[in-house]
């Protein structure tokens, strides 16, 4: 037993993805493990004492917290291939990587320690961000590729993500409650949506040409620059509690990438699990965008936020997760040395979670004991998605190539 678990943990901190990712499966399972209990005892009517408000902690685990794990294990894997640098030093990787990990477990520890360890963490974190940053701008000037459009994007939507968080750090060690709890929503769509659109712009063409007849790659050098700052636009207004003018930058960015969703043609790839389930779950990013419009211009009529947190939830559960879940798959089997297949276990897993994307969009417009009938079942469906998932691909990254290959 010994050895084995000693040659796991070689296995694991082998490669870049494999460590962050394992931290990605474990943030994902911790959060809503964490967050379960909060649901059951405001549905029974019993308060929780947190340092802050628990539906910020939620939402600052869930994306500030969560995504960084899979935000750095892609790019520092994939970006410097893409700018033909030398890759990162395992010294380094492996050091950010035990920084994340701290900063995550301090996080956590902190909802129930106190504010000190909460904060703890989140300095952490921002810190293992910072070490990111430096790591990706470092491939970019040593870069010997033609094209450096995505590793740019990808970079500055990174510097936009650790900003959140420092000023997060910021805000909580001098009390302004409001800053902070606007921090996870200006990530979500600052960070998380633009990220995955420049990475989506980037691989999708990439992953479709060989599987689909006839294909043309379709990747204008206008939509990635164009994205990210309707989406910041996004994220200022909303910041400064503009909610009733976020149309004006929604309704292009759905448009935007509505278009490119069909100029990407996932329709065709109905025969390529590992590929359709990327194009669905980039399709939830213009659907997010119109949610977001459609509340916007209600608020601007005087109706009311009619559809609630639905709009974020579409970008965080529907976009943001099922993108980590389809891309994460396809990188955990190309680089452990298997057939790019979705088994059928990815497959059912990965539609259980899109049902459990609609059922929190249900929920955010409903109310009584609808509205929690529809959380429980979203809540069920996420875990009954999540874990079987993290287990199949946790036990990957603890073992070597199935080919012999090193990585």
């Amino acid at each position: 037993m010994p050895g084995s678990v000693f040659e796991a943990m070689r296995c694991l901190i082998r490669a870049p993805h494999r460590l962050f990712f394992m931290g990605g499966l474990c943030a994902l399972v911790v959060g809503m493990l964490w967050w379960a209990p909060v649901l059951i005892m405001r549905w029974a009517g019993v308060a929780s004492a947190y340092p802050v408000p628990a539906v910020w902690l939620h939402a600052w685990l869930m994306t500030l917290g969560v995504f960084p794990f899979f935000v750095f294990g892609f790019l520092l894997t994939a970006l410097p291939r893409w700018v033909g640098a030398p890759p990162v030093s395992a010294l380094f990787y492996r050091s950010m990587a035990g920084v994340l990990y701290a900063g995550y477990t301090l996080t956590v520890v902190g909802t129930l320690a106190g504010r000190d360890c909460l904060i703890a963490g989140l300095a952490l974190t921002g810190v293992a961000w910072a070490l990111g940053l430096v790591a990706l701008i470092r491939c970019l000037l040593l870069a010997r590729a033609a094209s450096l459009l995505h590793a740019r994007w990808s970079i500055i939507v990174a510097a936009v993500g650790c900003i959140g968080v420092l000023v997060g750090v910021g805000a909580i060690s001098d009390d302004q409650w409001a800053l902070f709890a606007a921090m996870p929503s200006l990530a979500l769509w600052g960070f998380v949506g633009p990220i995955v659109f420049v990475v989506a712009h980037r691989m999708l063409p990439f992953f479709s040409e060989p599987m689909i007849a006839n294909y043309r790659r379709y990747q204008p050098v206008w939509s990635p620059p164009l994205v990210v700052v309707l989406s910041l636009g996004h994220g200022v207004l909303a910041f400064n509690g503009h909610d009733d003018w976020l149309f004006m930058a929604d309704l292009p960015l759905a448009f935007i990438t509505a278009w490119h969703a069909i100029r990407w043609r996932g329709w065709a790839a109905s025969h390529v699990p590992l590929l359709w389930s990327l194009h669905i779950s980039f399709a939830w990013l213009p659907v997010a965008a119109l949610l977001s419009a459609t509340q916007s211009l209600a608020l601007f009529a005087g109706y009311g936020a009619v559809l609630g947190l639905a709009p974020a939830h579409a970008l965080g559960m529907g976009l943001a997760t099922s993108m980590v879940f389809a891309m994460v798959t396809r990188v955990s089997l190309g680089h452990s040395g298997r057939q790019l297949e979705m088994d059928n276990l990815s497959v059912l897993c990965f539609l259980i979670l899109q049902l459990a994307v609609v059922a929190r969009l249900i929920a955010a417009v409903t109310a009584g004991n609808a509205r929690w009938l529809f959380l429980f079942v979203a809540i069920g469906a996420w875990f009954e998605a999540i874990l079987p998932w993290a287990i199949r691909y946790g036990r990957i990254y603890c073992r070597p190539r199935a080919d012999g290959q090193p990585g």
